[in-house]
């Protein structure tokens, strides 16, 4: 490669994707290995080039280490690291250094912040939202130190970014739609139940963030209607649960859109959830709150991290809306996904601003 020759190599910090760290669990207990002996013997399988995650469709944070690390391969020398991995990067005063930091300061891209200049430049990524400052705090003294911040999250959280804990480093930070392949997520929801029959579908974790609490309060109200929702934690009260962590392949999605019709979603604080994307691409009318990241957007329905009155009538009129509204929706939710929210626009923002930080 050209720029290789030049002498640059990107150091990639990010999620390994399920699969491949399972991986690496189950070589371990083959072999019985150490620590260090798994640091010296299994780290060049992702470090330079063989990863796995090939799954159909591959979910976040591992959709964005795949996607950005084939666009980067193709560019210019590119070395993998996990974010959970500790250690430190061997750089040349010409690399870049592109990472997700870990909460733990004894983890690789944490360190490689903190002790010292020894590249060209230093980048974070990473989802950011500040509806709940806590979750984010240990990157702000980060941000002192690094070059770049590509910060992934919707219009809402940038829109508000000069009154957030990180308006002091609004230069730095550049923002960065999430993304999905629409073509692993086919349109699944083409027809919609009766008026009075249809589904309200809710996908995700029950963290705190996801405000959990506000969407089982609306839900109270609307018993009379299906209810469901597939994802991990306690009990969501008056949400029944569908089922666990799961794959959300598509004919998993599409037995789903035999009773569901519309996907809800009442986070507190959330950067730019994949899961509204995904929502948007199989076909669902999108009811969400603005701080979910999506906010103005005609093609969704907004909901109140607060008045439950109003997120039970916008859900009603959704309810028994003519069909025509709602497959309008439906189809304007696919267009955004196949048209603004890819990865080609994902990957080439991150790395034209690479390019520019590094002189290239």
């Amino acid at each position: 490669m050209r720029r290789a020759e030049e002498g640059w190599t990107l150091h990639f910090v990010y999620a390994i994707p399920r699969s491949s760290a399972g991986l690496m669990a189950k070589v371990e207990r083959l072999w019985d290995i150490t620590a260090s002996q798994r640091s010296q013997l299994l780290q060049p399988w992702y470090r330079y080039g063989w990863i796995r995650g090939e799954t159909n469709p591959l979910p976040a944070p591992g959709s964005i280490t795949v996607n950005l690390y084939r666009y980067f391969r193709r560019r210019v020398r590119t070395l993998l690291y996990d974010w959970r991995e500790r250690g430190e990067i061997k750089c040349g005063v010409n690399d870049t250094i592109l990472g997700h930091p870990h909460p733990n300061p004894d983890t690789i891209m944490h360190k490689a912040v903190v002790g010292g200049r020894k590249c060209r430049s230093v980048a974070l990524i990473l989802p950011l939202h500040y509806g709940i400052p806590c979750i984010n705090e240990y990157v702000q003294p980060l941000l002192e130190r690094v070059d770049r911040m590509f910060a992934i999250m919707g219009p809402y959280w940038l829109d508000g970014l000069n009154g957030s804990p990180f308006a002091k480093w609004g230069s730095k930070i550049t923002s960065v739609d999430m993304a999905v392949d629409a073509t692993q997520y086919p349109l699944v929801k083409r027809h919609f139940n009766a008026p009075g029959q249809r589904g309200f579908l809710y996908i995700g974790s029950n963290r705190p963030e996801k405000g959990c609490d506000v969407l089982s309060k609306t839900m109270a109200r609307l018993t009379e209607f299906p209810r469901g929702w597939v994802g991990s934690g306690a009990d969501i009260p008056y949400v029944p649960r569908i089922a666990g962590r799961t794959r959300l392949t598509p004919r998993y999605m599409t037995e789903l859109a035999k009773t569901y019709d519309v996907f809800v979603n009442t986070s507190l604080s959330d950067a730019n959830p994949t899961t509204i994307l995904e929502a948007m691409a199989w076909g669902f009318p999108v009811a969400c709150t603005p701080e979910s990241g999506y906010y103005n957007m005609k093609s969704v329905t907004k909901l109140d991290t607060t008045d439950i009155g109003a997120n039970v009538r916008a859900l009603r009129e959704l309810q028994y809306a003519p069909e025509g509204d709602l497959v309008e929706l439906s189809r304007a939710n696919r267009r955004l996904v196949e048209r603004r929210y890819t990865w080609d626009r994902f990957c080439a923002t991150v790395w034209q601003t690479l390019e520019a930080d590094a002189g290239r």
